[in-house]
């Protein structure tokens, strides 16, 4: 999977975050990389939400570690991952308007300010 920066921001802050278990995000931004990861434990450690797309298998060679296969298709394709993108995309569009008013109000100052 080849994403952008802001692309994988948002799916580490949006779907992976899990303040619960230190090495979340390295595992995270390692199943956006490559939809594989070796980890310690005998449980997932995303429960319902993102984990429904996160499948674990015994890891060959490794004692008490899971093999984590990500489905990223899986995810995108959802209706919980559309719901929840159109919502954050709406909150981008309000914060952007919000912008452009400031900027246009900024440079209206000028206007007073030169007559």
């Amino acid at each position: 999977m080849k994403l952008t920066h802001y692309q994988k921001e948002y799916l580490l802050l949006h779907f992976f975050k899990n303040d619960e278990y230190a090495g979340w995000e390295g595992i995270a931004r390692k199943l956006l990389d490559t939809g594989k990861c070796i980890v310690a434990g005998k449980e997932c450690i995303w429960v319902g939400g993102i984990g429904n797309f996160i499948k674990t298998s015994e890891a060959e060679d490794a004692i008490d570690c899971l093999l984590y296969n990500f489905d990223f298709n899986a995810l995108i394709s959802s209706k919980w991952f559309k719901e929840h993108t159109i919502e954050y995309t709406d909150e981008l569009d309000r914060k952007i308007s919000a912008l452009k008013a400031e900027y246009y109000e900024t440079l209206d100052i000028e206007h007073y300010i030169i007559n």
